[in-house]
């Protein structure tokens, strides 16, 4: 039996052990659409965002950001391929652990239970994995980690080493109630795009982002923010593993596009590193070419019904 069109869940991966050794049983929360007879693909959040990527109800303050370029029709079409979403350990949305919370967990390790995930999917194969910002550090360590598992890597707006530092992470730890939450994400998205898009849109589109942002700041918790500034800060690959396109905004001042950066690697906006969210359109064209050359396979046999 061919595995459900879609359906939201989680797996256990007992043994998952923590940037100080802890071993804890982590619940990683993922979700799954599109036909198992076709290609596989993995879509990875952002820092501060939720594995909704698809879907456009109001599951997380950020519900539906892929939705321009993925779904059905889109240009990662989930009438002929089937897209995997995971919630990345440490975040707010489903992938906990019980115990441990003196630590954190690095991108290593979420790229290992990410692996277990796919085993007990019975996912051989994945023609292609798109990581956005943080999610692009995971979809660069599991490509270099499991190069037999994963086929293509599109990383957008990111890069093969972290940012930030220690400082960085004792601040996300006093961001501990939501109006401090809501000051910090308007302060950063202000600086990383949004200042630009409300002056296009007005005043009118920008509460509803400030909504937005205000939702979230009761969904994330600090604990969320200061775990995965402390992966970001341990992060780092030794260049960008074969098969890898790394895709940048061209005004993005967080992971601007390096010297000497192919035009066509690089998307013209205003819009900074929200620019993906915020104006998805030019992104669509390059993510569907990217789409394309992604190879079919017949190498992903296992059929497993997800329940």
């Amino acid at each position: 039996m061919h595995a459900a069109t879609k359906t939201a869940g989680t797996c256990a991966v007992p043994d998952f052990r923590l940037a100080d050794g802890t071993a804890v049983p982590l619940c990683l929360a993922y979700t799954c659409q599109g036909p198992a007879a076709g290609r596989t693909f993995l879509l990875l959040h952002g820092y501060t965002g939720s594995h909704f990527a698809l879907d456009a109800t109001p599951r997380a303050a950020d519900s539906g950001w892929a939705a321009a370029w993925a779904g059905d029709g889109k240009a990662l079409d989930t009438r002929h391929d089937r897209i995997i979403t995971v919630n990345l350990p440490g975040s707010s949305y489903g992938s906990e652990w019980p115990g441990g919370e003196a630590s954190y967990a690095t991108v290593k390790a979420m790229a290992g239970a990410i692996d277990a995930l796919l085993a007990q999917l019975g996912v051989a194969h994945l023609s292609g994995v798109i990581g956005y910002s943080f999610g692009g550090y995971v979809a660069l360590q599991l490509k270099s980690d499991y190069p037999a598992r994963v086929g293509h890597v599109l990383a957008l707006c990111t890069a093969t080493q972290g940012r930030g530092d220690a400082a960085d992470v004792d601040a996300m730890r006093r961001l501990d109630s939501v109006d401090k939450r809501y000051a910090f994400r308007v302060a950063t998205l202000m600086k990383a795009g949004l200042a630009e898009w409300a002056d296009d849109h007005g005043d009118a589109a920008l509460q509803d982002q400030l909504a937005a942002v205000r939702r979230w700041a009761g969904e994330y918790s600090a604990a969320s923010l200061w775990r995965l500034r402390a992966a970001a800060v341990t992060f780092a690959v030794a260049g960008c593993p074969p098969d890898t396109t790394m895709l940048y905004a061209s005004s993005d001042t967080l992971f601007p596009p390096p010297a000497g950066t192919p035009s066509d690697r690089i998307v013209e906006t205003r819009y900074g590193h929200q620019a993906l969210v915020l104006d998805p359109a030019p992104w669509i064209a390059p993510i569907a070419r990217w789409v394309e050359r992604c190879p079919h396979t017949d190498i992903n046999t296992t059929e497993v019904e997800n329940t």
